[in-house]
């Protein structure tokens, strides 16, 4: 016997027309985007400024709780601002490469690093416009990277290969990507090109991949050292992370 639910939508596809049945699952959208934010993502505290309250939601879909108002973080920015201080990522590095920086990061990283630059490949974004698959300056250039989700928008394999370059033998490269734990290797499809199919695939217009746990490899082929970097679940509740996200902890290997 078929269920009540599935008879009922068949029943709307046969007397309401495609257009106003979009629009009325556009309007259901919406009216669950406005209920996530009047809910409220609860109570949190941000590390990075030291806010303590109800937190700003963000994301398509809607994600309550993700945003501190007062310094504009967000949930993967909190988690490495506590890698830095809890491991002391920084003590000592002088030199270092911020790749699409966050504001909000801007004085933990100062705090420890006398030269920090910037970079982006729009003008205007950062103290200097450079592509991160062909970097336009010399070898052993840094002595840190920060790249928080880049690799997703570029040719990654490209983009690992100069990082390794322009850091120091041993330097570091503190990365973060969209990741799916259960996929054992990351989903890509060139045949997927357009804005639309991108979003549907890759969650972003502008992403190229979804990676799995082989994203691992890909920077121990590339030339680092791998270490992993995560919140637990009081730090989640406590400073409004994402259950299960990464900080990787890259070192470039010496040359043999």
């Amino acid at each position: 016997m078929p269920k009540i639910g599935n008879s009922a939508k068949a029943f709307a596809k046969l007397v309401i027309p495609a257009p106003i049945r979009w629009k009325m699952r556009q309007l259901q959208y919406w009216i669950s985007v406005l209920s996530a934010v009047s809910a409220g993502g609860g109570t949190h505290e941000c590390p990075i400024c030291g806010f303590s309250g109800e937190f700003g939601a963000a994301g398509m879909p809607m994600r309550p709780g993700a945003i501190c108002p007062r310094c504009r973080s967000g949930e993967r920015q909190r988690l490495l601002h506590l890698a830095i201080e809890r491991l002391n990522l920084l003590t000592d590095t002088r030199c270092l490469l911020h790749f699409a920086p966050e504001n909000c990061l801007t004085k933990t990283i100062t705090k420890y690093v006398p030269d920090y630059k910037t970079a982006d490949l729009l003008p205007g974004r950062a103290s200097m416009v450079l592509n991160i698959e062909k970097i336009d300056l010399p070898d052993r250039s840094f002595e840190a990277i920060i790249a928080m989700h880049v690799l997703e928008h570029v040719e990654d394999r490209a983009a690992l290969n100069e990082i390794r370059r322009v850091l120091v033998p041993g330097g570091m490269f503190i990365v973060a990507v969209p990741i799916a734990e259960a996929w054992e290797t990351t989903y890509e499809n060139p045949a997927v090109v357009s804005k639309h199919d991108r979003t549907l695939h890759f969650g972003a217009e502008d992403h190229r991949r979804w990676y799995g746990r082989d994203f691992r490899d890909r920077l121990k082929k590339a030339g680092f050292t791998v270490e992993e970097y995560k919140g637990d679940g009081s730090e989640v509740v406590k400073y409004g992370l994402v259950r299960g996200d990464t900080i990787f902890i890259c070192r470039a290997q010496k040359a043999a």
